[in-house]
């Protein structure tokens, strides 16, 4: 039986590797790190802290992802959280938006009756456009010069779905898209922190401001993520590395051999297509499938280039891999006080900007490669939830700085690490007064660690940014969308292929099933 090599350990690579050696396959899992897991890992920060180094959750995963893997039978466990996001304003006051309509209703009429009054068909909206967008997700995307019939059977079932939105959420879905999540935003909350945390979902992660066109599919793909999983079920007891530790076990039982420190340095092919990899240390594994799970970038650079076309290796290069994105881990001595909030509504996502606006001059500062010294940030205090990662008493942060660009024009991180550290708990103070002074520890992961820790392009956390032409029968590239590459026995399953966007497992099923398929 022929090999089959997974490069990256990652959660897409783990489930990739998974379900090929449950069908039979022979499969040899690749890591450069020490441990597998990517980015869903958690690790100690000083004596007694544990944070989600990371991704400080998870998915949610895909429904047929966990159902398929049996994920609960390898220990997986979740600590469900019945609030979607809090909003600070950074005038004490704290709006939760809970998954339950009716609380996230008595919730908002203490600031805003209109905003109360209009909930409940905003979220209706979204998550009938949402549905829509989750058809797509489990799905390879179809061949544009010559779509299979079935390619075109799913097409289909997807335009029935719209079809049956009705005129009016129809319309919506085709304007929302396109549209600057500001505006999406403002046509149904008026309450300013509120639709700086809703507007957040167009931005996460991407160079894009809520001002920018397009930043509304993000805020959709955020909704389809959501319903293509259970969203409550997104922080596994013990942090993400819960779920690595699960998915390992998944694999070892399926047969899956994993080997970590194992860095490629160069994909090995001829004219008959792929034959193994060379490691960084000279020493060659030999493989006639390939699958690899770091980013479509630096896979496409681990190739001879003579193997490529010379359009694919211009596309390849051009592909955006810019991360805005920092992460900040901070151990606390004790629960941070904010004011207008307590313990359940600090259970959840913190998302704090004053405004829309604010976030958009936070954004302004990125495109001219400098960090913004008032960052729009996204909190975590998973120890609420889950006591085992701190000291009694003590708690842990986890925090996303947006924006951040990986390459600074002027200077280099080494220097501006500890002043952009500065600016966030700067920030992080106008919103919970004190919490400087409970910091027993702190850690910057900048874009640029996320590159050299992890191995992300640019340090994106979603392995290429998500825009109109990164998406779907474009991602990563036009013509090489459907998991397979210009080198035959090659094949991409990381978040840079269809559908992306999290820790999911899609991309890595979606892989698994055209490689049995096809490969």
């Amino acid at each position: 039986m022929s090999a089959t090599l997974v490069i990256g350990g990652g959660v897409n690579g783990l489930v990739c590797a998974t379900l090929l050696a449950r069908a039979g396959r022979r499969v040899t899992l690749l890591e450069q790190r020490d441990a597998v897991g990517g980015a869903a890992i958690t690790r100690e920060l000083t004596t007694g802290f544990r944070v989600p180094a990371a991704a400080h959750d998870v998915g949610p995963l895909r429904a047929d992802v966990a159902r398929d893997l049996n994920l609960n039978t390898h220990g997986l466990e979740f600590v469900p959280r019945e609030a979607w996001m809090t909003a600070l304003d950074g005038h004490g006051h704290a709006v939760t938006l809970w998954h339950d309509v009716a609380k996230t209703r008595a919730s908002l009429a203490q600031f805003s009756q209109a905003d109360a009054d209009r909930w409940p068909a905003f979220v209706d909206a979204r998550a009938k456009l949402g549905r829509v967008v989750a058809s797509i997700l489990p799905h390879t995307p179809p061949s544009i010069d010559s779509p299979a019939p079935r390619e075109l059977w799913r097409l289909l079932q997807t335009a029935r779905q719209f079809r049956a939105l009705g005129a009016a959420d129809g319309y919506r879905l085709l304007r929302w898209g396109p549209m600057p999540v500001a505006d999406l935003v403002a046509e149904h909350v008026e309450t300013p922190s509120v639709a700086a945390a809703l507007a957040a979902d167009g931005v996460f992660g991407a160079m894009l401001g809520p001002w920018s066109a397009g930043s509304g599919l993000l805020f959709l793909l955020h909704a389809a993520n959501q319903c293509a999983g259970d969203p409550r079920l997104v922080w596994p007891r013990g942090g993400p590395g819960a779920l690595t530790a699960a998915l390992v076990r998944a694999a070892e039982q399926a047969g899956v051999t994993i080997r970590t420190g194992a860095r490629v340095a160069e994909v090995l092919s001829d004219n008959t297509g792929t034959r193994g990899v060379r490691l960084a240390d000279g020493t060659t594994v030999d493989g006639t499938t390939i699958v690899s799970g770091i980013d479509p970038k630096t896979t496409y650079a681990l190739c001879d280039p003579m193997t490529l076309p010379s359009e694919v290796r211009w596309r390849a290069r051009n592909y955006r891999t810019a991360g805005t994105l920092a992460k900040v881990n901070l151990a606390l001595s004790a629960l941070p006080v904010v004011p207008g909030a307590d313990r359940e509504q600090l259970a959840t996502r913190i998302r704090m900007a004053a405004d829309v606006d604010a976030m958009e001059r936070a954004f302004d500062h990125v495109k001219y490669g400098a960090f913004s010294p008032s960052p729009w940030l996204e909190a975590l205090i998973p120890s609420l939830g889950d006591p085992s990662l701190a000291p009694p008493g003590a708690h842990v942060m986890s925090i996303y700085a947006q924006y951040a660009p990986h390459t600074l024009r002027e200077g280099t991180w080494e220097t501006a690490r500890a002043p952009f550290l500065a600016a966030v708990l700067e920030t992080l103070d106008r919103f919970m007064p004190g919490v400087r002074s409970l910091i027993v520890e702190a850690e910057v992961l900048t874009p640029a660690d996320l590159e050299r820790e992890w191995g992300m392009a640019g340090g994106h956390i979603h392995h290429g940014e998500l825009a109109l032409d990164q998406l779907f029968t474009m991602r990563p590239l036009l013509n090489w969308s459907q998991y397979r590459t210009p080198v035959k026995g090659l094949w991409l399953c990381s978040a840079g292929t269809h559908p992306g966007l999290g820790l999911t497992g899609g991309s890595g099923a979606n892989a698994a099933r055209e490689i049995l398929a096809r490969g």
